[in-house]
């Protein structure tokens, strides 16, 4: 059995300041490995990863023991028919077709969060007690964008806007937990019974008076005659909080730290719109917000050399195949405009990075998270000019499961 060697150990905080030491080492050296500290395999080459998440002689089931714990049974564990009825239910609703729908109800929320937030940086500006403008983007602003959107698409309370935040944060917390912090675990398991009570009477009612809303929509569809049980409306209900807040918020944050990093980039996409999705994409690729996807081999399986036993944890490590220089010319560099990275299949299953992760797992929620940064970003650009990192602030990017920045703070001058 091939053992990771003297390496920054992907728990450590080492690896936390800066995963791509690791992952360039383990992609070219030692491209599976077995880890001591999560129990798993780590696989790091695109063309490995890629076949990993498109075989159909990998399965997800090892998220029952982590996800599933708090979210319960939802796609992200399901093989097979059931996996396919359950997709076949929820991507109509979550397709481009069913988000342009939405669009005004994005636009309207993103609006919404941008103005009190916008307006209290540039009052001093306005009042001419000083010439540029300061906000922190992250806190402010792009994180609350995807889960007050998901809280209106779900037409959920959004008085309780803090407390799904909450949630989302220990539940995401209790999944990336790879290194068995009991406080991690303890605080995931009080969020998902915290969120099963808040959610059942919602449930009930929307049973009793269905509306328009995706809630009302699951509870009303059917799966060969059977409408979805009570736990599986609300574990539809987990993962869209959960897995849609925390990614995209993520995701928000490094599109606009890498144009802020990349000037001219940023130029460019000032001026031509339509290279938002472009960002997007390349973010995905360069500092994809999930980093790790798990499976669990159902028979022996050979990889470069390599024997993974049957009923074995794979950790896909996203971050590092998206570096693979055997897909990406200059991976290492942040580039809107490469060619080897397609704009028009990004957000679909034939998308070169692996953001998204791939194969019949690929994320449902695409569409909708294209419209999410597409509106963020450019409320930020419609009223920020000469626009930049603030002096003296550093971003941080920490994160293992889900990778991203907390804060980031901008100088700007009101457009």
């Amino acid at each position: 059995m091939a053992v990771a060697s003297a390496i920054p150990d992907i728990l450590s905080e080492e690896h936390d300041r800066e995963p791509q030491i690791a992952y360039r080492h383990l992609r070219e050296e030692e491209p599976v490995v077995f880890h001591e500290g999560s129990g798993g395999w780590l696989v790091t080459r695109h063309a490995d990863i890629l076949n990993i998440l498109k075989s159909k002689a990998i399965s997800s089931d090892n998220y029952a023991a982590s996800i599933g714990t708090v979210y319960g049974r939802t796609l992200l564990e399901l093989d097979g028919r059931e996996h396919q009825q359950q997709r076949g239910l929820i991507m109509p609703l979550l397709n481009r077709t069913a988000i342009a729908d939405y669009q005004p109800v994005v636009k309207r929320v993103v609006e919404a969060l941008f103005t009190p937030a916008y307006e209290q940086a540039v009052a001093p500006v306005l009042a001419g007690e000083q010439e540029f403008a300061e906000m922190d983007i992250a806190e402010s602003y792009l994180q609350a964008i995807p889960i007050s959107v998901i809280l209106e698409m779900l037409d959920l309370p959004r008085e309780s806007r803090s407390d799904f935040i909450r949630w989302f944060k220990d539940l995401m917390a209790f999944v990336a937990n790879v290194g068995n912090d009991p406080e991690a675990a303890a605080r995931g398991i009080r969020a998902r019974d915290e969120l099963a009570e808040f959610v059942a009477p919602l449930i009930a009612a929307r049973r009793a008076n269905p509306g328009n809303d995706l809630v009302s929509q699951m509870c009303s569809n059917e799966i060969e005659g059977e409408t979805l049980t009570d736990d599986e409306v609300r574990s539809f209900i987990t993962l869209m909080v959960v897995a849609g807040g925390e990614t995209t918020d993520r995701a928000l944050g490094m599109v606009m730290l890498n144009l802020l990093r990349h000037p001219d980039q940023l130029a460019a996409v000032r001026a031509d719109r339509s290279l938002v999705a472009n960002a997007f994409v390349e973010t995905l690729r360069y500092s994809a917000p999930v980093n790790i996807a798990s499976r669990t081999t159902i028979a022996d399986l050979e990889l470069d050399g390599v024997t993974i036993p049957d009923g074995s944890v794979i950790h896909c490590l996203l971050g590092a195949g998206n570096r693979d220089p055997r897909k990406f010319s200059t991976p290492e560099v942040f580039d809107i405009f490469r060619t080897d990275n397609n704009v028009e299949r990004g957000f679909s299953g034939g998308a070169d990075h692996l953001g998204f992760a791939n194969g019949r797992h690929f994320c449902v929620g695409a569409a909708l998270s294209k419209a999410e940064v597409e509106n963020g970003v450019n409320l930020i650009l419609d009223n920020m000019k000469e626009l930049r990192l603030s002096e003296g602030f550093v971003p941080q990017e920490t994160g293992l499961w889900t990778r991203g920045v907390d804060n980031l703070r901008v100088t700007f001058k009101p457009a």
